[in-house]
């Protein structure tokens, strides 16, 4: 099968990180021994990408015929639209769909009518715009796997005397409510733990295991997600996750140990408690997450 991937979110030149699940959903085809080209819209720098774009999809598909053009994020349907036969698909990852607000709803009704075939992360996605359910988030296994945490803590220079919690997102994000996660740690700080938080976002994909393993938990306080991948990421490095409950998260954690679904109101003193119960061993989320893979994604 040839498929063409065009797409608004995708590792660049100064952005390794970002977009990254789309490469890995990429590299995952490319095994199965489909292929795969992809048209990056870096629209980030300059909204004239998007018609440098539609461009560019016009003449690849004027040369060569595709079984499918899959659009990952629904802004990048209006590009991906302008294409020659080639079937068009939209997945839609999270904020194309949640943010508050008419516009991206708006927007998002549009471009999912412009596809023959919608594609939504989670079920509370599905409930605004009607689509296949279908999680995203390949995780490659052979690099998301555990690592001594001694270990990877002095291969990172990271204290072995603190409790981390990782928060592997943008800071700057407003979605991603770093300032929720900072005012959990510092509550708890002052209950005794000697806890930091650690931000790390501008960092390969591939390396982010070292990470995952050399913390103590991962803390996820966004007001909305799709699937979040760094989520099955920390799981399959066997690493603790405290999270707010959006997207498909409460699935992903049910029944593993060491994790903890909370609301938004991680300020309160109680639910700061919760975040140091999640401070403990989650051995076995990995074959959990393994298990909820293949029966979400078979």
């Amino acid at each position: 099968m040839r498929v063409f991937f065009v797409t608004n979110i995708y590792p660049c030149r100064g952005r390794p990180w970002y977009g990254a699940f789309v490469r890995q959903q990429v590299a995952q085809l490319r095994r199965f021994v489909h292929v795969i080209g992809v048209i990056n819209i870096p629209g980030f720098r300059s909204r004239l990408n998007y018609l440098r774009g539609a461009f560019e999809v016009l003449r690849k598909t004027s040369k060569v015929s595709h079984d499918v053009l899959h659009a990952h994020y629904g802004v990048s349907a209006f590009p991906a639209w302008v294409r020659l036969r080639a079937p068009l698909f939209i997945t839609f990852h999270g904020s194309d769909v949640l943010l508050p607000g008419m516009f991206h709803r708006f927007w998002g009704r549009i471009a999912s009518h412009l596809a023959g075939a919608v594609i939504v992360v989670s079920e509370e996605m599905q409930r605004r715009i009607p689509g296949e359910v279908i999680p995203c988030g390949v995780v490659d296994l052979s690099v998301f796997r555990p690592y001594d945490r001694h270990a990877a803590r002095l291969r990172l220079r990271w204290s072995d005397r603190k409790y981390l919690g990782l928060f592997p997102f943008d800071p700057q994000g407003p979605l991603k409510r770093y300032d929720l996660a900072n005012a959990a740690v510092e509550r708890l700080a002052t209950d005794g733990p000697d806890v930091k938080l650690v931000v790390v976002f501008r960092v390969e994909n591939q390396q982010m295991p070292w990470y995952y393993s050399a913390a103590d938990a991962m803390i996820l306080c966004s007001d909305s997600e799709g699937s979040p991948t760094s989520v099955k990421e920390a799981l399959a490095c066997n690493l603790s996750v405290v999270a707010s409950d959006v997207g498909d998260n409460r699935e992903i954690m049910r029944g593993i140990q060491g994790t903890r679904i909370c609301t938004s109101k991680f300020t309160d003193r109680r639910r700061c408690s919760r975040l140091s119960g999640g401070c403990s061993d989650s051995r076995g989320s990995r074959s959990r997450c393994i298990r909820w893979a293949l029966a979400r994604n078979a």
